[in-house]
């Protein structure tokens, strides 16, 4: 059961207050070195800048860029530009126990329609805005800001610490997180993700796989259509078959709770698969007759889901749709993260989920959540029980949005959540 002494408590809540220019900062700085990918080309920028920083708390640091080799083997992305570069932070405290804290560095592009420049942190009612402030730059100042009330305070971890601040995991489908976990690299007992938000303590995510079907057809002169065979007539029938599969696959859910907000808004009680398509392309002018169509999308499956079996049944519907039709058409499938699971009885759950419910002053569930994360095939390597909690809203952080923004409160209540965590 999680307790915290009441002059400890008392000491906390002072000193974080006490560091809120300080928290803000740290994320000040974070947020105005832009890494976003594509095409990621500050990511040694960032880690330099860190590298002090952990230093000055007493860890011992390592700049490590994935090998040249390894990301021409897994990325293949011309839009890439730059070392892929990621910092490695390890404190032996001398404790029994290790956590692995994990969040990534990289940030999605800014896009359009923010109402202050995104690389320069505004605070505007008590929040910050700036791209990266809730994914997931917040919770890296909130974990520097923890670190320094602990120096601060002469509290001691009670865990040997080993924190993984990586990249690329906005773009995948393979992170710096990815090469560390093959590395062997994520030594520890337990894994804290800070990457997500903060509606829940996240146990389950979805695995995600991008799929392309490229539709043959025969090009000719649009006024003699006959002569050929219309590629996107042909994408047509087969999107319409493909509704059969959307729904058989949409019928299935998991054991994993969605959060009450999802709840009211989706009227889902537990996270379920997904089949979309989300991208057509196709054509060469208007007056000729289309020789192929590309159609794209993505399937999520259930952690209960074997990547390997919703492999062969989008086969088989490919197949049946080609039989039945005699259309020419090739299935194209790349897994990108798979499902992350961790039981709820699990003694680690308990930890976070008491530590996070006592600094934010509420319950905090445990949820699952539709979406993929890098993390979820870290641990499917190294088997360590992982929650996922973040310092951003779901509901209105607008993660990858424009004017995203953080609460101060909510990272300060986090920069408590994670001294009461590990002290």
């Amino acid at each position: 059961m999680f307790f915290m002494e009441e002059r400890k408590r008392a000491a906390l809540a002072k000193s974080v207050e006490r560091k809120e220019k300080e928290l803000i900062g740290w994320l000040t700085e974070l947020v105005g070195i832009p890494t976003f990918v594509p095409p990621g080309e500050n990511y040694g920028k960032i880690v330099d800048w860190l590298f002090p920083v952990f230093e000055g708390f007493g860890f011992q640091c390592e700049r490590i860029e994935m090998p040249e080799d390894v990301y021409a083997a897994k990325q293949k992305n011309d839009e890439l530009v730059g070392e892929r570069a990621n910092l490695l932070a390890t404190k032996d405290t001398g404790a029994a126990e290790s956590v692995v804290i994990y969040t990534h560095l990289d940030v999605v592009p800014a896009g359009e329609g923010w109402s202050a420049p995104p690389f320069e942190t505004v605070i505007k009612n008590d929040r910050v805005y700036g791209r990266g402030v809730a994914d997931s730059k917040g919770s890296v100042a909130a974990l520097l800001t923890a670190l320094s009330v602990m120096h601060e305070q002469n509290w001691a971890s009670k865990y040997n610490l080993t924190v993984a601040l990586t990249t690329d995991e906005e773009i995948g489908p393979y992170s710096g997180l990815c090469y560390f976990a093959d590395a062997g690299l994520l030594r520890g007992d337990y894994c804290l993700c800070m990457d997500g938000d903060n509606e829940g303590i996240a146990i389950a995510t979805n695995g995600v796989m991008n799929w392309e079907i490229k539709v043959q057809g025969k090009s000719c002169h649009s006024s003699i259509p006959f002569m050929g065979v219309n590629a996107i007539e042909a994408a047509k029938i087969v999107m319409h078959e493909l509704e059969s599969l959307k729904e058989t696959v949409e019928r299935r859910e998991s054991k994993a709770p969605c959060s009450q907000h999802m709840t009211d808004i989706s009227g889902q009680e537990h996270i379920k698969p997904v089949f979309n398509v989300t991208m057509i392309n196709a054509g060469v002018k208007e007056n000729i007759i289309p020789p192929s169509c590309t159609l794209r999308g993505d399937r999520r499956y259930i952690p209960e889901e074997d990547v390997e079996t919703v492999l062969k049944e989008f086969e088989a519907a490919v197949e049946a749709i080609k039989t039945k039709h005699g259309i020419d058409s090739e299935l194209f499938c790349k897994p990108g993260y798979p499902p992350m699971f961790t039981e709820q009885d699990n003694e680690w759950v308990i930890k976070v989920q008491e530590a996070a419910s006592d600094a934010f002053g509420v319950a905090k569930t445990l949820i699952g959540v539709q979406g993929g994360l890098d993390v979820a095939y870290a641990v499917q390597k190294t088997k360590q029980p992982v929650c996922a909690f973040g310092v951003g809203s779901f509901m209105d952080s607008n993660a990858h949005g424009a004017d995203e923004n953080v609460r101060i409160r909510d990272l300060k209540d986090y920069v408590r959540f994670l001294v009461g965590l590990l002290t």
